[in-house]
């Protein structure tokens, strides 16, 4: 009979396997794009570019392989007030151009009974921007996996970016940024709390 962990084991090993077959031919895709551009592999400083790009590449898409939900560990508390988690660096990849977006958002949430770590939600944000999506996809999706996992009373993702896409083609408008907010429950329903959110933040900025 095989155990538990054994088959566990296993399953780590195949995946690895998987990966690391994945990563051996993402090189490859990328080795030819570099020939087709025109540039020569055998410059030294091409050499390792393919495995850098491909890991570079898997480092930015790492959260289409992780389950955001697993993050949210919750514990029992009879805090009832906002709470606001803010200035949280995040990057992401535009999927329209697989350039990349980054910096900052803010986060709060009303608890009804429990509430999480603070080092989850950050790590939540960080876990679902590394993968190809689209700012306004982005907070709506944390503010809806954080509404199911958790089951706050509501909660609220603001995130500001800069786009690379806008900054290096197209308009080539540097300073632009892009703000998006997601509203979930109470949020939506009461604009005080809305307003008492964005006062928190421009407490912190000060």
């Amino acid at each position: 009979m095989i155990l538990e962990s054994e088959i566990q084991k296993n399953q780590n090993i195949a995946l690895l396997l998987e990966e690391g077959t994945r990563t051996d031919r993402l090189e490859s895709i990328i080795r030819e794009l570099i020939t087709e551009l025109g540039m020569d592999l055998a410059d030294q400083h091409f050499k390792g570019t393919p495995a850098r790009v491909a890991r570079l590449y898997r480092e930015l898409t790492r959260g289409q392989r992780l389950n955001p939900a697993a993050i949210l560990k919750t514990f029992h508390s009879k805090h009832s007030e906002l709470i606001v988690v803010s200035d949280i660096n995040f990057y992401s990849l535009c999927p329209h151009h697989l350039l990349i977006y980054r910096g900052k958002m803010h986060f709060g949430y009303l608890p009804d009974g429990r509430i999480v770590g603070l080092s989850k939600i950050p790590r939540l944000i960080q876990t679902m921007a590394s993968r190809p999506i689209v700012q306004e996809d982005l907070v709506s999706e944390i503010a809806d996996t954080f509404m199911s996992v958790v089951k706050p009373l509501g909660c609220v993702a603001r995130a500001t970016g800069r786009h690379d896409c806008v900054a290096v083609r197209g308009v080539k408008c540097h300073e632009a940024q892009m703000t998006t907010v997601a509203l979930r429950g109470l949020f939506r329903e009461k604009s005080s709390l809305v307003e008492e959110f964005h006062q928190v933040l421009t407490r912190v900025d000060k």
